[in-house]
């Protein structure tokens, strides 16, 4: 039996136009040839379980400002992850309000989410 995608509200929000790919406790979800997140949820590494947003670190000023629960990734010891990627964390407590606008935003296109990669150019 397959596993069913954490966070499957999300699909409300989104164009119907997705690939949606499972790996190991991830599902990454590609719209227009690019990817634009990854829903992860595992009993390993837990901070890490949420949604997490494909997006270039010179966006991220604007995107957290537009939805305050993004946050970047941060190791256990504290440290920050120079990535291209932000976190909307599973715990937090606006999650489901966030995720649905980074959906919308998603869905207008908005051109500070999603990456182009050889993966996405091939679906």
């Amino acid at each position: 039996m397959k596993k069913q995608m954490p966070f499957d509200f999300i699909l409300n929000y989104l164009p119907r136009n997705l690939v949606i790919q499972p790996a190991i406790g991830m599902f990454y979800i590609y719209c227009h040839q690019q990817i634009v997140l990854i829903a992860r949820q595992t009993a390993k590494n837990k901070q890490y379980n949420g949604l997490w947003i494909a997006t270039n670190r010179e966006d991220h000023v604007s995107l957290k400002a537009a939805i305050p629960a993004l946050s970047d990734f941060v190791f256990d010891k504290g440290e920050g992850i120079d990535s291209a990627w932000l976190l909307l964390s599973e715990e937090h407590d606006d999650f489901e309000r966030a995720a649905a606008e980074v959906c919308e935003l998603i869905s207008k296109r908005d051109k500070k989410i999603g990456r182009v990669t050889k993966k996405s150019q091939s679906l």
